[in-house]
């Protein structure tokens, strides 16, 4: 549970202090305040990335040259973990605990965090590449040692594709880079297949709580992985160096999304593309706290945008009781949950 949490030169925050969180908060206030930065800055120090920018620079308030954050983090029997995060382009400091400078595979996962956000529906609509993203952060979160194998893989697609842009792509470099590749994406694959063996019927699940009994969606995993090369190597060598890019691998993985057989994202309603959204990340709450025994943080904005007063409510109930939330909304009507809720004014 996140006790308390420090912004300092943080998106409009020049300082920020907010104390005695409970499990479910509420931060209300209009629009421009400030409200969805405090979420964010809660997801900077479980994930080290924004979910609204890729560029760390974009939270420093204007004129600062970096931004600072700070937060009190106590679990059931009481211990107690503080984790920092100091960026500026001169200095970048993952702390927890009093050691400095730590990796982010060392940083990751120390408090996990799932954010709601009305973007989610680009995880249903968008491209694969949004679906990789949402599954590869969420197998990182539940089993931090995936980021690693994703940075590693990250690595060497970079190097091929570097080899196969070049004037005289080397074949014997290539051979190598692309042997190391099949075998590391052997093992993301693999657990890509546990992945979603788990996490089909939870979904399914989820978004019947949401829609109605009627409907029952899928996720299957649709995998282009590095198999057989070693029989198709020449044509592999040959279509890779016309086109400048590794062609297999884990980043051209997908998952299929689909209502009674039909793909969600060509045919779906909003309204079916919104629920899905949202059972997405209720599933990712759940797989979180299945691997790690303890549930995320839920940071909830602008989740609900459109979603009729029938489905507010039952995503409302679907929610883990025993989680801690953290819900920006303009005011106190917009908002379902509990009456026991502690407010933070904007």
């Amino acid at each position: 549970m996140l006790t308390a949490l420090t912004l300092q030169n943080f998106r409009c925050h020049a300082e920020l202090k907010l104390e005695g969180f409970t499990g479910c908060n509420l931060l209300l206030g209009p629009n421009g305040r400030g409200k969805t930065s405090v979420l964010e800055a809660v997801y900077f120090l479980s994930r080290c990335r924004s979910f609204r920018t890729r560029q760390p620079r974009e939270l420093a308030r204007w004129g600062a040259a970096g931004f600072g954050l700070g937060g009190v983090f106590a679990d059931a029997d009481g211990q107690r973990q503080r984790l920092k995060v100091e960026w500026s382009p001169a200095r970048r400091n993952l702390a927890a605990d009093g050691r400095d400078y730590l990796s982010v595979r060392e940083f990751w996962g120390r408090a996990p965090a799932v954010v709601f956000q009305n973007r989610d529906r680009d995880i249903v609509s968008g491209g694969g590449q949004s679906r990789r993203q949402w599954a590869d952060g969420l197998l990182a979160a539940a089993q931090p040692p995936y980021l690693g194998e994703m940075q590693r893989a990250q690595l060497l697609l970079r190097q091929k594709n570097a080899l196969l842009r070049g004037p005289r792509p080397d074949r014997e470099l290539w051979s190598a880079l692309t042997a190391q590749l099949a075998a590391l994406s052997d093992g993301i694959h693999r657990q890509r297949v546990e992945f979603t063996a788990q996490a089909a019927p939870l979904l399914a699940e989820f978004y019947t709580g949401l829609a109605g009994a009627d409907e029952a969606l899928t996720l299957t995993f649709a995998p282009q992985i590095p198999r057989g090369l070693e029989l198709a190597r020449d044509e592999l060598w040959r279509r890779e160096r016309e086109r400048g890019t590794a062609l297999l691998g884990p980043h051209r993985d997908d998952w299929t999304l689909a209502l009674r057989g039909q793909s969600l994202r060509d045919f779906g309603s909003e309204g079916q593309v919104k629920s899905a959204a949202l059972a997405l990340r209720l599933l990712e709450a759940r797989h979180i706290q299945a691997h790690t025994g303890r549930w995320p943080l839920l940071l909830i904005d602008d989740a609900l945008t459109d979603l009729d007063a029938g489905r507010r409510q039952k995503f409302w109930r679907l929610l883990a009781a025993d989680a801690q939330l953290f819900y920006a909304a303009t005011r106190r009507d917009d908002i379902s949950a509990t009456s026991a809720a502690t407010e933070f004014l904007f």
